[in-house]
């Protein structure tokens, strides 16, 4: 997602808001992170409480350890889409996924895209 243009990419603040939310809403969490980008992920949320990082494995094992969780803290694609989807429960999605100046944008409508009980957060 990083190099395509009419896309933005999840922010940690937006990451850490959300793990956050979950922290206050349910006693007991632990994040399993999945991802390609693993030592972006591990330079900046290593630090959080209760984090695990999915390393060296497929693309597949890492979806089906996703769909397995209680909850989703989704950020941009259909990979996490399909994540939160798959495990019902609580999801986040980041809302600032669309240039604001790029026809998907202009086009998108949440609702046809998102989950109504989904919980929209930006940065």
């Amino acid at each position: 997602m990083v190099n395509l243009p009419r896309y933005r990419v999840a922010s940690k603040s937006y990451i850490v808001k959300a793990m956050d939310g979950f922290r206050r809403n349910f006693t007991r969490v632990h994040f399993v992170v999945c991802s390609n980008g693993i030592p972006w992920c591990k330079k900046n949320l290593g630090k959080q409480k209760n984090v695990s990082f999915s390393e060296s494995r497929s693309p597949y094992v890492d979806f089906a350890i996703l769909s397995l969780c209680n909850h989703t803290l989704a950020t941009v694609g259909t990979y996490s889409w399909w994540a939160g989807w798959m495990a019902g429960g609580v999801t986040t999605y980041y809302t600032r996924f669309a240039d604001p100046s790029t026809h998907l944008f202009r086009n998108l409508k949440f609702e046809d895209f998102f989950l109504p009980k989904w919980i929209p957060m930006s940065d």
